[in-house]
């Protein structure tokens, strides 16, 4: 009432290995997490404020924000906190075509701080274009343990590296 009010916090962090002087294999790493702190209930927080997790930008194979929390009606509410983590071995066939297998995991949490139980996992491969201004991405990934509202498989298209 009257201090001063929940505090977000976020963070990630990337790396990166080439395994070649010519940067052909690469493997990259990213893991991200974030929590609201000092949140009383989760339904205190708006909806657009709250943390979402799934989809082409976070764990591939599951929709996008459904590895969220839900509400009794079954629809995605978000959360108070989450958790990602993704690999990849980002391999160049030739200057313009790359292949890329990678894992991801994550959820988004309903408690203040992430407890990992609920951690949903997907593999797949991607398919790389490389442009000028960035590779044209084509992801095809399956979820490893989806629950009853999850799909069986995503394909995602984007442009520019996954992180």
């Amino acid at each position: 009432d009257s201090g001063a009010g929940p505090v977000m916090l976020k963070a990630a962090l990337s790396a990166y290995h080439a395994f070649d002087d010519d940067r052909r294999i690469i493997i990259a790493g990213r893991v991200a997490a974030g929590s609201l702190v000092g949140v009383s209930d989760l339904y205190n927080v708006p909806p657009q404020r709250r943390f979402y997790v799934g989809g082409g930008g976070s764990v591939r194979g599951y929709d996008y924000q459904s590895a969220s929390p839900r509400n009794a009606f079954g629809q995605i509410v978000g959360g108070l906190s989450f958790f990602e983590a993704s690999a990849e071995l980002r391999v160049r066939i030739t200057d313009t075509i790359g292949i890329v297998p990678f894992f991801d995991m994550g959820s988004a949490f309903a408690t203040e701080y992430p407890d990992f139980s609920g951690l949903k996992y997907a593999a797949g491969i991607g398919l790389r274009y490389y442009t000028p201004i960035g590779p044209l991405r084509l992801d095809f990934a399956v979820p490893l343990n989806p629950g009853p509202d999850d799909g069986s498989f995503g394909v995602y298209v984007s442009l520019g590296q996954a992180f």
